[in-house]
């Protein structure tokens, strides 16, 4: 079995094929090719246990996957100087059920996370969009922006965080290493107002975006909220935006900020457009018009995982990269 490591998957993957093998693993799910238990919560009093199984068959000229993801989320260890997440992912020989390969689950969270936000901006957003915008920059802000980097023309990357320390040293890190333009704005009002493309990645229970801000033509990615009481936009915002999600039974069971939404009554379940996989092989639309608003909704999705999973282990191979190991 190997052993792939954060500097591994650091040396190996690419972003280029990542945000490939995550729209692969859409148009599959889009196909019944993936079969996918309901994610686990084993909520406890600091934080939370998420177990994600999932299985590919196998199709006409491409194998299977078969794996799991193993994650904790503990919202205080921030404050003590420790990972939001901590996670694992096994991956298995489809055919024979035997180990092939323990992943480190952080960076595959969030280098997945980052893609499937690359694959809805890529069929969502307007091709000529040119300003992003992230609220919120922690871990995943860097590969947000790494991710939308490749699939749109971004000339200025608009930033806030609560921290306003944390998103100016963002800003230091990443302007060098990207060759694009950050700035730091003051509210997140601001940084709707001026971005074409929004990602809004905070560990806030409350709404960070209003909808009185939100111009025509926005296309907005909300990835940080995963539970049925916390939400990152407001019902206006989500009552102006054609909605599309990762999973309808994942929205509908962890996406607050759809639920609430429902909840007050202001959209209802027929008002999502569709999964991102209809969007991807053509079965529903996407942006129909250059002043739509569109909102991709996104919990985490476990054929996101395996699919870079698959993709790691065969390029740790290919590569000869990680410790292999006898259990």
């Amino acid at each position: 079995m190997w052993v792939i490591s954060r500097n591994d998957l650091e040396s190996i993957l690419k972003m280029e094929e990542v945000i490939e093998a995550v729209e692969g693993a859409f148009a599959d799910y889009a196909q019944g090719r993936w079969v996918i238990p309901s994610r686990t919560h084993f909520n406890l009093p600091e934080g939370v246990i998420l177990s994600m199984p999932s299985f590919l068959s196998p199709g006409e000229g491409a194998g299977g996957i078969l794996g799991a993801k193993l994650v904790s989320v503990f919202p205080g260890n921030p404050e003590k100087g420790l990972p939001l997440i901590y996670g694992l992912y096994l991956l298995y020989d489809p055919a024979t059920g035997s180990p092939l390969a323990l992943i480190d689950g952080v960076y595959l969270t969030g280098v997945r996370t980052g893609a499937a936000s690359a694959v809805a901006t890529k069929y969502l957003s307007r091709s000529d969009s040119k300003a992003l915008g992230i609220i919120g920059t922690g871990v995943q802000a860097g590969f947000q922006l790494k991710a939308i980097l490749t699939v749109r023309e971004i000339e200025v990357c608009y930033l806030f965080d609560k921290i306003e320390d944390r998103a100016r040293k963002f800003a230091e890190d990443y302007s060098d290493k990207l060759g694009v333009k950050l700035e730091v704005l003051s509210s997140p009002d601001e940084v709707v107002g001026k971005s074409d493309v929004v990602v809004t990645a905070t560990t806030s229970p409350i709404p960070v975006v209003s909808g009185s801000s939100l111009r025509e033509g926005t296309h907005l990615n909300v990835i940080g909220a995963f539970t049925p009481e916390t939400r990152e936009v407001d019902s206006e915002a989500v009552k102006k935006a054609c909605l599309f999600v990762d999973s309808y039974e994942g929205a509908l069971s962890e996406a607050g900020d759809l639920l609430i939404a429902m909840g007050e009554g202001v959209i209802s379940r027929e008002d999502i457009r569709g999964e991102l996989s209809e969007v991807v092989t053509g079965i529903k639309p996407g942006r129909t018009t250059e002043d739509e608003i569109t909102l991709f909704k996104s919990v985490g999705f476990a054929i996101e995982d395996a699919a870079v999973a698959r993709l790691a282990y065969e390029k740790a191979l290919e590569k000869g990269i990680g410790t292999e190991i006898e259990l």
